[in-house]
């Protein structure tokens, strides 16, 4: 006879559920984790009396006798402190509980997963998703303004991954890629982040670098009623501005089976940021071609953000076998820019002397030389709903949900304001290749610099509107003791997924504008358009326009902004060249078996999934006299894939776990590559199309990982990984395209292979004892080799695009009694960002280390106060053209200060 025993497992100490505790039988194969309530059931546990134990990382692991009889028995278990061993007491909180709770979910997952988690007061250090995740192995970010914005997982670019909120697929907001922005995510509606590097069969196929999977919290992880908060102002240093930010977070359970938690964060700040760029290229000179600076650009960044974001989960659990679910996310984000930039174009001049990397360069033309006043405000949105049941039966389990993603961007107001020299000629001498660019500009008849030079040249509107919405449903069902064998459980299910993306992208060039200088009065009201001088650290840009100004004259002056006859065509083009609606539809489904034995577990099975892809872009056609034609395109699509995968896993000691998997993934080409979409620059005589005929991407994938759990809340892990990657999509440039005579036409082709290996290591430790108590010690170390071969460029290799050769984090922290403290290092090597016709154009990322300080100190039982500091040696963003020397772009931001309060009751 058999009897199933189950129960609760929470903390000792607090009350607080426990997720993740492993429960096993001893002298048996019967072992079972808690849910996110701290519930857990082992099945068929033999009669008689039984040994059970209880082990979570962090906590002592205890055991507890049981008489397992023929009816079900209940075991309710305390973890810690008195109440759970003889054991020293041992209290958690602040960074070593989150520390705690991403390594119990780490050393249960059948994936190759990593994962971070918020402290005890559900907050993280981090301001939004991406800087949260790039603490973890292997993974990287790009970043704006400053800000984490993108992630890459293994030196894989963030198109080719995916993201999802509480297991629903989530949209992007970006006009033509598939890379979603985790900038838009704020922490404070999250409580877990895991990425998945190695997906089992029952995980979506199309992530060849990774899922990022991002989790709010359950009602039920809470004891009763709670209220956590947190206040706080930050102040940037090179705006000089402090803004606000604050999180609130509420959880209950009512009856012990209705559960609700909400949560709602809100953060405001105001940035600016010092930016030079430059391009080089061949001028002809006294002497020959010479390689000279051909554009340079001054820019100064005014910039407001807010994130609001809300999360609003409800649970019903009537009793221990059946859960239903509500969980939704919502998250707002507001870009303000203004941009002032000045702008010289060299190229229309003569090299008339290049002595090493100093030049000059003459008879450039006047209205090559430009001041602009930009301003617009991007919108995004994204609300996820997601909701299911699961069910667990006497024989089988079943789950299922059905989901919605509804991702909005909007920028309706964007405005330049142009003005140029028309003083004349000008003349400069330059000197390259030594960082950033040293220019001085001559102007015989008037300074660059003063406004009097400068008359209106046009005004460019640029609205946008994107939409993306991703509709998700499925079922698995799973199945223990399958074909009456105690140590085989199959699962299989099903998964669909609907995706609608409508992108309209327009440029409005008004060429025709009133004659109006940046110092005149308009209608006698308005003043001049400038105003105080702009504070820029590395240049001059002269008084700073009024955008308020400019933009009252604009709309007082409407009627006289139009575009200029014989830009008609342009005009027509540049409004839909790039828009489009696409649809997409995948249908998945799986089968998976897993094996547990002694020391062994094997999953083994294989999913596949099919997609039916339909698009209609814009085909735009010149006829033999120049003449533009505009004519709707349809597109379509559909292929199978069959993806294999098998994961092993082998208890080599009771501390040390060796774990192997080999996988089949794919990615998708993104909407713009595979899109009927033309985007022409005439002036250039260059033509960029979508290729609908692109094949999804394929990925071999072979892990190994060893894990080593050698103290209590510690690890040592190393791995070894491989990517074998077909149909990576490069773009290819040809100037033989019948309806594009005279034109470079780039399309994106399925024509290389790449790869990619790397070693990844993770190390974290506490010291509980002697001098260093308190001290809490860790990093990771990945190293990459990727391989792109490009059939334009034979003969060369190249690193894959965000593929850094190496990425590290490391950290120390102090936590002892009131105090916590932490010192956080984040370090990526330069990545390849544009690969040019040779290697004197490929565009070069420097690499990035960023240094930052969190603390807090705990006051009374509710309120910690905390000081932060982001980003502390001001590290810069750098891109180079061809070698270091060549400065392409120079971007400072600033550190962050914050100092508030957190607590909870």
């Amino acid at each position: 006879m058999a009897a199933d025993i189950s129960g609760q497992v929470v903390n000792a100490e607090t009350g607080e559920p426990l997720s993740g505790v492993q429960v096993r039988a001893l002298g048996s194969n019967k072992e079972a984790y808690t849910d996110d309530s701290g519930r857990y059931e082992l099945e068929d546990v033999d009669e008689g009396n039984q040994t059970l134990s209880f082990d979570y990382q962090g906590i002592p692991a205890k055991e507890e006798q049981v008489e397992a009889a023929s009816e079900d028995v209940v075991l309710n278990v305390g973890l810690g402190g008195s109440a759970s061993s003889s054991l020293p007491e041992m209290v958690v909180s602040g960074q070593q509980y989150a520390q705690n709770k991403a390594l119990t979910k780490y050393q249960n997952t059948d994936a190759i997963e990593n994962f971070i988690s918020s402290d005890e007061m559900g907050q993280f250090v981090d301001q939004n998703v991406a800087e949260s995740a790039q603490r973890l192995p292997g993974v990287s970010i790009t970043r704006d303004q400053g800000e984490g914005r993108f992630v890459s997982v293994r030196g894989i670019g963030p198109e080719l991954s995916t993201v999802t909120v509480n297991g629903m697929r989530m949209g992007t907001p970006e006009d033509g890629s598939r890379a979603v922005p985790l900038d838009v995510i704020p922490t404070g509606s999250v409580d877990t982040i895991g990425i998945t590097k190695a997906p089992t069969p029952d995980m979506a196929g199309d992530s060849i670098g990774g899922n990022v999977n991002v989790e709010s919290a359950s009602p039920f992880d809470q004891d009763g009623p709670s209220v956590r908060y947190r206040a706080e102002a930050s102040h940037n240093q090179l705006s000089g501005e402090t803004g606000p930010n604050f999180q609130l977070s509420m959880s209950d359970v009512f009856n012990e089976t209705f559960g609700v938690s909400f949560g709602i964060n809100y953060r405001d700040r105001t940035l600016e940021s010092d930016n030079v760029e430059a391009e080089y290229d061949e001028l002809d000179g006294p002497d020959g071609p010479g390689f000279s600076i051909i554009e340079l650009q001054e820019r100064k960044y005014f910039i407001n953000r807010e994130r609001l974001g809300a999360n609003l989960n409800l649970e019903f659990r009537p009793d221990s076998d059946t859960r239903f679910f509500v969980d939704t996310l919502y998250s707002e984000f507001t870009d303000a820019e203004t941009r002032q930039r000045n702008k010289f174009d060299l190229d229309s001049g003569d090299l008339t002397s290049l002595d090493g990397n100093r030049g000059t360069i003459e008879n450039i033309d006047g209205d090559d030389y430009n001041r602009r006043i930009r301003f617009r405000t991007k919108k995004q949105d994204t609300l996820a709903v997601n909701a299911g049941g699961e069910h667990d039966f006497d024989d089988w389990k079943l789950d299922y949900y059905a989901g919605i993603s509804d991702t909005k961007e909007r920028v309706l107001d964007e405005n330049e304001g142009r003005f140029e020299y028309d003083q004349g000629q000008l003349s400069a001498d330059f000197g390259i290749g030594n960082g950033r660019p040293d220019v001085n500009v001559n102007a015989p008849n008037g300074s660059v610099l003063n406004d009097a030079n400068f008359v209106m040249d046009k005004t460019i509107l640029e609205p946008k509107s994107v939409d993306d919405e991703q509709r998700n449903i499925g079922f698995n069902v799973e199945f223990p003791g399958a074909m009456d064998i105690s140590s085989l459980t199959l699962k299989t299910g099903v998964d669909a997924r609907f995706t609608d993306k409508d992108v309209d992208v327009n440029e409005i060039e008004l060429a025709d504008t009133p004659d109006v200088r940046l110092d005149e009065f308009s209608d006698g009201a308005l003043k001049n358009f400038s105003t105080k001088s702009v504070n820029h650290g590395f240049a001059d840009l002269g008084e700073r326009i009024s955008f308020n100004r400019y933009l009252n004259f604009f709309n007082a002056n409407r009627e006289d902004f139009n575009i200029a006859p014989g830009d008609e065509d342009e005009i027509r083009e540049l409004t839909t060249a790039e828009d489009f609606v696409a649809e997409e539809d995948v249908l998945s489904g799986y089968i998976m078996g897993t094996w547990e034995m002694d020391r062994w577990q094997l999953i083994t099975g294989v999913r596949v999934e099919q997609t039916d892809f339909s698009a209609t872009g814009n085909q735009l056609e010149f006829d033999t006299n120049g003449n533009l034609s505009v004519s709707p395109r349809q597109a379509d699509s559909n292929y199978t894939n069959v993806l294999p995968g098998v994961h092993a896993s082998y208890d080599l000691s009771e501390n040390m776990v060796l774990r192997g998997a080999w996988t089949n993934t794919i990615a998708r080409p993104d909407y713009q590559d595979i899109s009927p979409r033309t985007e022409i620059d005439r002036e250039d005589q260059e033509v960029e199309q979508g290729n609908p005929d692109l094949d999804p991407f394929e990925a071999t994938n072979y892990d190994l990982m060893f894990d080593w759990y050698f103290a209590e809340a510690s690890v040592w892990s190393l791995g070894a990984f491989y990517k074998d990657i077909d149909n990576f999509v490069v773009d290819q440039t040809s100037n033989n395209v019948a309806e594009f005579g005279g034109f470079d036409v780039t399309r994106p082709t399925n024509s290389t292979e790449a790869s990619v290996e790397g070693i990844e290591t993770n190390f974290q430790y506490g010291f509980s004892e002697g001098a260093l108590t308190g001290i809490l010690l860790g990093g990771n170390l990945t190293l990459l080799n990727s391989e792109l071969e490009v059939p334009e460029r034979s003969g060369e290799t190249f690193s894959l695009p965000d593929s850094p050769d190496r990425t590290a984090n490391l950290y120390l922290g102090y936590e002892e009694g009131p105090l916590s403290t932490r010192l956080s290092v984040s370090h990526r090597d330069e990545i390849l960002n544009e690969l040019g016709d040779d290697e004197r154009f490929d565009v070069y990322e420097t690499e990035h280390t960023q240094v930052d300080f969190t603390s807090s100190y705990q006051v009374s039982e509710s309120i910690q106060v905390l000081a932060e500091a982001t980003n502390i040696t001001d590290e810069p963003l750098e891109l180079y053209q061809g070698s270091e020397g060549r400065t392409l772009q120079f971007e400072e931001y600033g550190p962050t200060f914050s100092v508030g309060v957190k607590g909870s009751f």
